[in-house]
């Protein structure tokens, strides 16, 4: 069976999950503790001790990214990956785009809304309302870029893709957050679009 180390607070454990439900996918849990630094069995896991990672059989994987081209590749999901060359590129080059860029941007307002800290996570540091109306304003031009890029309707390429699942997570936290994304309706649209399906409620549920 397959083994996922993952914590529930992680945002890149959560687009495993979300993965594994749409795939129908039963897996067994490890939890490992987001504080820092992270055992020494974690370690001998994954080296770079980053969350999620992956065990099936003899492999084992890490960055959370990897773990959804796998899997679809496994599951022969080219629905969700595509085999065409042309097709394939374009999902990499978004979800390349969404972790570059929209992802870091996302993650500012996240950190000072509900108090980040590297060695403990969110909810370890008082969160900061005003510090996160300015990130908000500061990821404004980002998010109104990638609102450009999005497809017209449907999901982030118009069909459902693991580029879904990526974005899913940061999207989503924007409504903890407080952010407001009705200027991007895009955006707006495709999280609303992710946080209704029932695999995503489900790996959301799943702490």
């Amino acid at each position: 069976m397959l083994e996922l180390y993952d914590h529930p607070i992680s945002s890149n454990a959560l687009k495993v999950r979300f993965l594994l439900a749409e795939l129908g996918l039963e897996y067994q849990r490890t939890r490992v503790p987001i504080e820092r630094p992270r055992p020494d069995w974690y370690a001998e896991v994954n080296p770079l001790v980053g969350i999620p990672s992956l065990r099936d059989g003899d492999l084992v994987l890490s960055e959370s990214n990897a773990i959804l081209r796998y899997l679809a590749n496994r599951e022969r999901r080219h629905d969700l990956y595509p085999v065409d060359p042309a097709a394939r590129a374009r999902v990499d080059m978004m979800l390349d785009r969404f972790s570059l860029t929209l992802r870091p941007a996302l993650f500012q307002v996240e950190a000072a809304a509900l108090g980040f800290t590297p060695q403990g996570g969110f909810g370890t540091a008082p969160g900061d309302p005003e510090v996160a109306r300015a990130k908000i304003e500061a990821a404004a031009p980002t998010l109104r870029t990638f609102d450009g890029l999005l497809a017209s309707d449907g999901y982030w390429l118009g069909d459902f893709t693991i580029v879904d699942c990526a974005a899913a997570p940061a999207l989503s936290r924007t409504v903890r957050t407080g952010h407001d994304l009705s200027a991007f309706p895009n955006l707006e649209r495709v999280r609303d679009l992710t946080m209704a399906r029932p695999a995503f409620q489900a790996a959301d549920s799943a702490r």
